[in-house]
């Protein structure tokens, strides 16, 4: 494939990755936001970065312009932006099809029957283009302006791809029915779009602009605790997928469905969505890279120690290579890593080294700032912990930590649904006293 040979220099010239410039772009783009030099904080994404560098991209939006100017310090058109006057914001919508007048009739005598060859071609013989001696330049520009033309503007599809990352970047700190609507709208306006004449490209774009819109909604879903919502929006997310060549959206669609079964009790529903998606996840992804944590999970609530070590030996090597934190939805991050296998060895029996685990990671949670932090995975950490604890016997110290998840400012199904097998296990195991029955009733309520 052809490439943007102006950008992609500027880039390597500098050292950097194409995620690892989204990620300096989006920092130049905060700064410059803070400083009132741009009126909205841009959230740039790794496949939108990567259009640019293909041949003949995109011309950026005003934001964006500002940003790659600033950061790279050169004139757009130096990184190989060239505004074409053929390109699809440019083409003229009301150009007509080739015209279907002007061929002959059926002439009798005709020894290949032309009614017969007209009838199994549709008509389509009525068409200048299929006699050569008839056909013209004009009837073949026709179709390529035809292909280009759309009714769909560039910007309506770049405010849906903004808007994926606004709502993956805003999830751990919003209640998930704050959030339902707003994508719900969006997932519709995608709809919506598609129904309209999109040029192929513009086709495949809102497809996959609409599976990760599924993926979100899927997620929601799941922190709700509509398990009849999740399944069928990450089968919709898949298929959108698919449509839109994209494995990317259809890996995310396996992520959400693999932890909805994990907290459903379903692990191996679980491990075949792990394994589903790591099949297609393109390689060294942030979808890749979670597949691999989530199917050393996996193996652990089936109780393959063996094929949970090797999975998380592998997911344990990215983490080398991970920031220690990260934020949002689709975030891929070393702590996020710790965390799983926190549950993983809980799962296994191997208590002692699931409460470091799990200490480690809440501390590394409760670490990070406003802008970074993740209640829900915190607490979920702290559940973790207080699973260990209880197994050890320490039952004052499992509760104590609990309190603390069940203090969470995000209290989605997930949460409760833990602390109520939580509160169970405690009456299993500790019948004779009363904290451990006051907790499980406490968490008996909260999953009603």
């Amino acid at each position: 494939m052809s490439v943007n040979q102006e950008l992609r220099q500027a880039r390597e010239r500098l050292g950097r990755t194409q995620e690892e410039i989204v990620a300096d772009l989006n920092a130049a783009a905060y700064r410059m936001h803070g400083e009132g030099r741009l009126k909205r904080l841009l959230m740039l994404s790794d496949r939108q970065y990567r259009r640019w560098e293909r041949a003949r991209p995109p011309m950026p939006r005003k934001d964006s312009r500002a940003v790659l100017e600033e950061f790279f310090g050169q004139p757009l058109r130096s990184l190989g932006f060239i505004p074409s006057p053929a390109g699809p914001e440019n083409a003229n919508p009301a150009v007509p099809p080739p015209a279907l007048a002007g061929a002959a009739s059926h002439e009798e005598g005709d020894p290949t029957d032309r009614r017969s060859a007209l009838a199994l071609l549709g008509g389509a013989a009525l068409i200048p283009l299929v006699n050569p001696d008839t056909a013209r330049a004009d009837d073949v520009r026709a179709y390529t302006l035809g292909l280009a033309s759309s009714g769909i503007e560039p910007a309506q599809i770049e405010d849906l791809e903004l808007a994926v990352h606004r709502l993956g970047a805003a999830y751990p700190n919003h209640a998930p029915r704050d959030l339902w609507a707003v994508t719900a709208s969006q997932r519709q306006a995608a709809a919506s779009l598609l129904e309209r004449r999109p040029t192929p490209r513009q086709g495949r774009e809102l497809a996959h602009h609409a599976g990760m819109l599924s993926v979100v909604l899927a997620w929601i879903a799941h922190d709700l605790g509509r398990k009849d919502l999740v399944g069928v929006l990450c089968e919709d997310a898949w298929q959108h997928g698919e449509q839109a060549g994209s494995p990317e959206v259809c890996a995310w669609s396996e992520d959400v469905r693999c932890t909805d079964a994990l907290y459903d009790q379903r692990p191996w529903d679980a491990l075949a969505a792990a394994s589903r998606g790591l099949a297609i996840a393109p390689q060294k992804s942030h979808a890749a890279i979670r597949l691999s944590a989530q199917l050393a999970r996996a193996y652990a609530y089936v109780g393959n120690k063996s094929a949970f070590q090797t999975a998380a030996a592998e997911a344990d090597r990215f983490r080398e290579h991970l920031p220690p934190h990260g934020a949002g939805l689709f975030a891929v991050d070393a702590v996020r890593i710790i965390s799983y296998n926190a549950s993983s060895y809980g799962r296994l029996g191997d208590h002692s080294r699931a409460a470091q685990v799990a200490a480690e990671a809440i501390g590394h949670y409760e670490a990070i700032t406003s802008a970074q932090r993740a209640p829900t995975r915190l607490a979920i950490a702290q559940l973790d912990l207080a699973f260990a604890r209880a197994e050890l016997g320490n039952v004052d110290g499992a509760i104590e930590v609990a309190q603390h998840a069940l203090a969470s400012s995000r209290l989605v199904q997930s949460i409760r649904g833990r602390a109520h097998r939580l509160g169970r296990a405690m009456m299993l195991s500790h019948p004779e006293l009363p904290q451990a029955r006051s907790f499980s009733e406490e968490t008996r309520a909260l999953a009603a």
